[in-house]
């Protein structure tokens, strides 16, 4: 790991590899990130060139900090993800769950395009529950849970053999 000036005087960190990739380059810092400038006047973003992404897809940093640019720290997500990160709209704080009928909560999930419905319940954490079990089967390890430390209520069955 090594660690490049920019030109407030501060450091961004980069891996071994990447220094000398931008060593020479004169580093700003900006409000959407590490950012230099190219001679024909555009700009690029230090994180985004460090993992060589140049389409729609976003580069997240783990730990928050825009001036750790290390490729550790550095997740490539696609643009989808965000809109299944955003908190719902409706009435309740879960993702997947909304009044039904004034007195219950119903708990729905999108699979391949279409909605599924998962069943009213009679309050929101365990509609919330139900979606996160749901989330779990049709998304994977990847789903976006409203519970993410919450354990499976049934363990997998072990085989025999």
């Amino acid at each position: 790991m090594k660690d490049l000036r920019l030109t407030n005087g501060s450091t961004v960190s980069v891996d071994d590899e990447d220094f000398w990739r931008f060593w020479k380059q004169r580093l700003s810092s900006y409000p959407s990130g590490i950012v230099y400038f190219k001679q024909d006047g555009k700009v690029f973003l230090l994180h985004r060139e460090v993992m060589e992404v140049r389409d729609k897809r976003i580069v997240v940093h783990l730990d928050g900090d825009r001036r750790n640019c290390r490729r550790e720290n550095l997740l490539v997500q696609d643009r989808a993800m965000l809109v299944r990160a955003r908190p719902g709209r409706g009435s309740s704080p879960y993702k997947g769950v909304s009044r039904y009928r004034k007195q219950y909560w119903q708990a729905t999930i999108r699979v391949d395009g279409k909605l599924k419905w998962l069943g009213s319940f009679d309050d929101a954490a365990e509609a919330a529950r139900a979606y996160d079990e749901a989330a779990r089967v049709h998304h994977g390890p990847t789903a976006l849970l409203n519970f993410p430390g919450r354990r499976r209520r049934r363990p997998k069955q072990e085989t025999a053999g």
